[in-house]
């Protein structure tokens, strides 16, 4: 069996080797979006789509004289509306762990008061750090507003000796990296990821074009070492690309890893098992190269987005993060960027056992579909 393995491998390595074009989009695709995105945060701005919670406990003039500079606060950078709903301190509370609120921020009981009598009042804002730029983002404008209480200025002096509030901010969470980071480091695992999906993808159409695919399955060749081979042919086919994308988009942008070079190897490893069968199962059902490269294209970019490409999976609603949780590449994204930045292997458990999963379970379905193809032509 292990000669049948490897000579399928051959056959796929001698074939990529002849029609390189999966090549271009692995590295077209994360370097569009990565330029894409850095234009779209830096002049449309981001953190506004995300409601902050506001609760207001005291019943003063003084407090609702801060809770409306709070709702009405206007970015100076961005022009975008500071997205804000009132709730009750135990909604609040609730909706902020469940991670339904971004963040809220509390008016306490007492604030008018200490406000009348030259006790320094305090506004606090719980915040998830899911994401730098975003916690940056409501940060930034809570003090605004606070500056804006303290001295009736759009722009003070910033001498806050006298100030009449203190601002309080308390994380939930380990701190993340910025968004443009966290963009270039998840460019080098999409590469990686649109190259082992389409020239899988590629390589499966390309024997059915050729017709090769049904001397194939006529040979002794067990399916189990069809499907074995294809996935090991993949392997050094798709890891190729990263010579170019990783010192580009780490040395370019100096956004270097801090995490294992082996566990970031071994996730990458996981992704080609878990993603070469669904580029199998695209190249079954195209025939056809240049329609293999599309679909393989478009599905790497879903699952991209879906698998929190563009922004972390804890700021979706919880339906939509459930839907996420069934592509591979959200553990894969999940899992990279958790040892990129923070050089842990704590709870990667999880997700190594739903890319297994995924691999174990999409190449059987492939072989199955990959006999009925050849046995109804």
């Amino acid at each position: 069996m292990l000669r049948e393995i490897l000579a399928v491998a051959r056959k796929d390595l001698k074939q990529a080797k002849r029609d390189p074009r999966f090549i271009a989009p692995s590295l077209i695709v994360p370097f569009v979006l990565a330029l894409v995105y850095t234009i779209m945060w830096a002049q449309v701005g981001g953190g506004e789509s995300f409601v902050c919670g506001l609760v207001v406990e005291d019943q003063s003039s003084q407090a609702d004289e801060m809770a409306e500079i709070l709702e009405n606060m206007v970015s100076t950078t961005n022009f975008t509306w500071f997205k804000m709903t009132r709730y009750d301190s135990e909604s609040a509370s609730q909706l902020f762990q469940n991670g339904n609120l971004i963040a809220y921020i509390l008016i306490p009981e007492g604030f008018g008061a200490n406000v009348t009598s030259g006790v320094k009042a305090t506004i606090s804002i719980y915040i998830a750090n899911l994401n730098d730029d975003i916690v940056k983002n409501y940060v930034h404008r809570v003090q605004a507003g606070v500056l804006l209480y303290n001295q009736m200025a759009v722009y003070p002096e910033f001498d806050q000796s006298n100030a009449r509030v203190a601002f309080e901010e308390t994380l939930n969470l380990h701190e993340t990296p910025t968004n443009i980071s966290y963009m270039y480091a998840v460019g080098i695992i999409l590469s990686m990821i649109v190259c082992s999906v389409a020239s899988q993808a590629m390589a499966t159409a390309a024997d059915f074009e050729t017709q090769a695919i049904y001397d194939t399955m006529n040979s002794p060749a067990s399916r189990l070492a069809i499907v074995i081979g294809h996935t090991i042919a993949a392997i050094p086919r798709s890891l190729v690309v990263m010579i170019i994308t990783i010192p580009v988009l780490l040395l370019g942008t100096g956004t270097l890893p801090v995490g294992n070079v082996f566990v970031l190897g071994l996730i990458l490893l996981l992704t080609l098992l878990a993603l070469a069968p669904i580029g199998e199962l695209i190249g079954i059902r195209t025939k056809q190269r240049e329609q293999a490269i599309l679909f393989s294209v478009l599905f790497a970019v879903f699952g991209f987005l879906t698998g929190g490409g563009l922004a972390p999976i804890g700021l979706m609603p919880t339906e939509l993060r459930a839907i996420a949780l069934l592509f591979p590449t959200t553990h894969s994204i999940a899992m990279w960027t958790r040892v990129f930045f923070l050089d842990t292997v704590s709870g990667l458990l999880p997700g190594v056992v739903a890319l297994l999963t995924v691999w174990i379970v999409m190449s059987l379905i492939t072989a199955q579909l990959m006999k009925r193809e050849v046995e109804r032509s």
